[in-house]
């Protein structure tokens, strides 16, 4: 009895480390777009449809004055990518390393514990958030470019801001976590910057 339990165990396993890699070959051939990039503030302050520096109000203005002087500039957004999976098994992802380009200036670069399953077929969102601090990345700028930097990125202006993610999905393998060996680079149109 306890050889035929042992043996019925290795054939769950086996069959699960085949769900997996199933799953992991899914997410290989998945499909990776920029959607939008959406909720940019900049100290705080929401910068949805400002396209310059003359549509922001006193009050704010007054507010990013004082964030200007304390040398804490935060620009905060979030890009949702469109994962879309053509094949005939379920995707899974289990997480990410990251550089984030604005304007083809690297702005920062990390890993993220994302997780996302993708259906046979279909297309999901993965929502990726960040938070940059301007001041750091635009030294030595004025506070109208840093705060038209910021405007040019909640209106999509390609003349102003450009924001591409180089990312390597990561999946898991039998507790393992396995990384995609090259990025995959999403969004801008302008020549990419080396993102060894």
């Amino acid at each position: 009895m306890k050889k035929v339990l042992l043996c019925l165990f290795a054939v769950l396993t086996l069959l699960a480390g085949c769900d997996v890699l199933k799953s992991a070959n899914s997410l290989k051939s998945c499909k990776f777009a920029m959607k939008n990039v959406t909720d940019v503030s900049v100290a705080g302050i929401n910068l949805t449809n400002k396209s310059k520096f003359s549509d922001i109000s006193a009050t704010d203005v007054l507010k990013l004055g004082a964030a200007y002087l304390t040398k804490s500039f935060p620009l905060t957004f979030n890009v949702n990518v469109n994962v879309t999976n053509p094949n005939p098994t379920t995707a899974k992802l289990a997480g990410l390393d990251y550089i984030v380009w604005i304007d083809d200036v690297k702005m920062t670069s990390g890993s993220m514990n994302q997780s996302l399953t993708v259906a046979q077929n279909e297309t999901a969102v993965m929502p990726l958030n960040f938070s940059i601090d301007l001041l750091e990345i635009l030294k030595g700028q004025s506070k109208d470019k840093i705060l038209s930097f910021g405007c040019g990125l909640a209106t999509g202006n390609p003349d102003v801001s450009r924001v591409k993610v180089s990312f390597k999905p990561a999946f898991n393998i039998g507790g393992s976590i396995i990384k995609s060996p090259a990025y995959i680079t999403i969004g801008g149109n302008k020549l990419m910057p080396s993102s060894n």
